[in-house]
């Protein structure tokens, strides 16, 4: 994107002694080292290049009414550059595995924790994180959440990853992602729905889990929807003497029954409990 030599030297007027050329040399030298996927290159130049854009950024407004446009094409030309600087490091991030993957994703978060382009790496960036477990990804995910809190894919990452340890949080998580009505939907109902069902809070329980139900094609998912989607009908249905509700909890329990997952077997003993309350030989 090159400038007029009027816009230059109303740029060098600006900067001091900022050369008018060197940012647009710096955004040149970055390109080019995108597209040779260099990850180390592409981060030292995404650094340089968003430190002289933020010069333009921030350049505080000329008292010369008649240099004030020129003022606001440089602004936006240095936006323009310093967004640029964070798409680099993102898409890079996609390109490459492991440890460089990481030091691109952090070094973005480092640049704007609220770059939009945070959400086309952050596939990446967990699956990266994932070579150094559980806990590394979930302290990255939760990086990304802070500054983008609608990243669908943090979102899921940190609903299902602390919904045993941290059940309040997993359900703030959950809800957000049911309300953004996106990809995440799924682990949204599912989270949210197991989560009511550990709780005892049988009507959310009921209401988010038929919700997933459509939505989840995992055995090992549906065999603890099942099983809570059988509590939670027969604990209803016997809370209001709706007998045909605790038969639909029976046929939900014998579902989760018959799938192999950590709720088959007391799945079975609810089987034979409700079964015996209903009369059931």
């Amino acid at each position: 994107m090159k400038r007029t030599l009027f816009t230059a030297i109303a740029m060098f007027a600006l900067v001091g002694l900022m050369r008018a050329d060197e940012l647009e040399d710096s955004y040149a030298k970055l390109k080019a080292t995108v597209e040779k996927k260099d990850a180390d290159a592409v981060k030292a130049d995404a650094a340089a290049t968003n430190k002289l854009a933020q010069v333009l950024v921030n350049a505080p407004q000329p008292s010369d009414a008649a240099e004030v446009d020129n003022w606001k094409q440089r602004v936006q030309y240095g936006k323009e550059v310093a967004a640029y600087s964070e798409y680099a490091l993102a898409y890079v991030a996609t390109t490459v595995e492991g440890p460089k993957t990481i030091e691109l994703v952090d070094a973005l978060i480092a640049q704007n924790p609220k770059s939009k382009y945070l959400d086309t790496c952050t596939s990446a960036y967990l699956a990266a994180l994932g070579k150094s477990g559980a806990a590394k990804q979930l302290e990255g995910m939760k990086k990304i959440v802070d500054g983008r809190p609608e990243n669908e894919v943090a979102l899921a990452a940190l609903a299902e990853g602390i919904m045993s340890k941290s059940p309040d949080a997993a359900l703030r998580y959950a809800n957000t992602l049911i309300r953004l009505k996106g990809a995440g939907l799924a682990t949204g109902y599912y989270v949210a729905g197991v989560i009511n069902g550990a709780k005892t809070a049988w009507i959310d329980c009921d209401r988010d889990l038929k919700a997933a139900l459509p939505l989840v094609h995992d055995n090992y998912k549906l065999g603890i929807m099942y099983f809570y989607l059988g509590l939670a009908n027969y604990q209803l249905g016997k809370m209001t003497m709706d007998r045909p509700k605790m038969q639909i909890g029976l046929k939900y329990s014998q579902q989760s029954a018959a799938l192999a997952g950590p709720m088959k077997d007391q799945a079975y003993h609810n089987v034979l409990a409700i079964q015996n309350e209903l009369g059931h030989k």
